[in-house]
């Protein structure tokens, strides 16, 4: 019975997506109710056959420390499988912005990221697991390092699963 239904989840993930509109939320962003911070993690996306743009939109804020972070970027991610799925992608520009009393003295931050995932489509909802590598170039280690110890979600390499709908 298993079998029959990954084999079902396979097929149905493997039929190719028009161009629509998506919007989804990180799903691992519900460890915050365990962690002594919050991040949440939300994304609007284009998809045209093999090529999304997507506009993520972060929050992070710790409750042990006094530091808030936001950010935006632009990411481009191409289906290289013609319809399978399998994507990898790189943000364009992605920026943050610091606040709260134990934030950076440069409170802008413009950094970037890599992302490589499986999409699973299915008729109105999509599931997302990705691997996403953060400031692959190292520019911006050391205020990076600082926002990963005030929030325990917050690492360079990030794995995490979005789910969400599609919209015509």
């Amino acid at each position: 019975m298993r079998q029959l239904f990954l084999s079902a989840i396979i097929l149905l993930s493997a039929l190719p997506v028009p161009a629509a509109w998506q919007v989804g939320i990180d799903m691992r962003s519900a460890d915050s109710a365990f962690m002594g911070a919050v991040r949440l993690d939300a994304e609007i996306s284009y998809r045209m056959d093999s090529i999304r743009l997507s506009l993520p939109l972060r929050f992070s804020c710790s409750l042990t420390h006094e530091v808030c972070f936001a950010e935006t970027s632009i990411l481009i991610s191409v289906y290289p499988l013609d319809g399978r799925g399998l994507f990898i992608g790189a943000s364009m520009v992605r920026a943050g912005y610091f606040w709260g009393l134990e934030a950076p003295s440069e409170r802008f931050i413009l950094f970037s990221e890599i992302v490589a995932g499986w999409t699973f489509s299915f008729s109105w909802f999509f599931l997302e697991p990705r691997l996403s590598i953060l400031d692959a170039f190292s520019a911006e280690e050391g205020r990076l390092s600082k926002l990963e110890e005030a929030v325990p979600q917050y690492s360079k390499l990030r794995i995490s699963l979005l789910a969400g709908l599609y919209f015509d």
